[in-house]
């Protein structure tokens, strides 16, 4: 067993394929974040979109949410990298740029429908209620609709992100220098995919708690002033 493990850090996880799956996590987080705050910047678009009174626009939303929704992801990074480029005049810089666009794109997608729940479970009341005192359109969202809207989202906002850090593996198809990606690299040269695998499947396992335990901080922030009315 210890001739394993000897042999294992002399052999496979060596100082360069280290620094290599550190690379490779990098490029990981770096999608998952850039995905997950443009995702989100395109999922609230989408969902004051879908509850507009615009028609075109809430038409717009409407097919945007449904495509992303209802195809894989897989598919949509196909069509991102290996389709567009044949169109003219069409060309991504880097195969990280169309793996970034993708990821944003399908999450937006999820994103806009938690957030458009979230504004649908503030009660009708309260909105009537500001229109009553005064408050401008604008005002009853800042001050009554959004931080109601922001608490009830975030769990399941929460939950998202963490799911979208393990779905962008699938960036390695497009040849994303991902940790997937430079894992598949390691097993190549050594043959030896059972620790390699493994040893990523970790990674990703510490990414997920501390992303969980980012939104279990975030959570109880905006839990404060109901605990504190209690």
């Amino acid at each position: 067993m210890i001739g394993y493990f000897q042999d294992l850090f002399t052999n496979v996880f060596t100082p360069t394929v280290l620094g290599r799956l550190w690379e490779g996590t990098q490029v990981t987080a770096a999608v998952t974040l850039l995905a997950g705050v443009f995702g989100l910047l395109l999922g609230l678009l989408s969902a004051l979109g879908r509850m507009s009174g615009i028609v075109p626009l809430r038409i717009l939303a409407v097919a945007y949410v449904e495509f992303f929704r209802g195809t894989p992801l897989l598919v949509q990074l196909f069509i991102l990298w290996f389709g567009l480029p044949t169109l003219p005049f069409f060309q991504w810089d880097s195969a990280f740029q169309a793996g970034t666009t993708g990821m944003s794109l399908y999450a937006g997608a999820y994103f806009s429908e938690i957030i458009r729940g979230a504004f649908a479970s503030v009660p009708k009341g309260q909105q009537e209620a500001a229109q009553v005192l005064g408050l401008s359109s604008f005002q009853n969202f800042r001050f009554v609709q959004l931080p109601q809207a922001i608490r009830n989202a975030v769990p399941a906002l929460g939950n998202q992100f963490i799911s979208l850090i393990k779905d962008s593996t699938l960036v390695t198809v497009i040849s994303v220098q991902d940790l997937l990606f430079q894992a598949d690299n390691v097993v190549a040269r050594t043959f030896r995919p059972f620790p390699v695998y493994i040893g990523i499947a970790m990674v990703y396992l510490v990414l997920s708690n501390l992303a969980s335990l980012g939104v279990n901080r975030l959570e109880a922030y905006y839990n404060r002033p109901y605990r504190a009315a209690r």
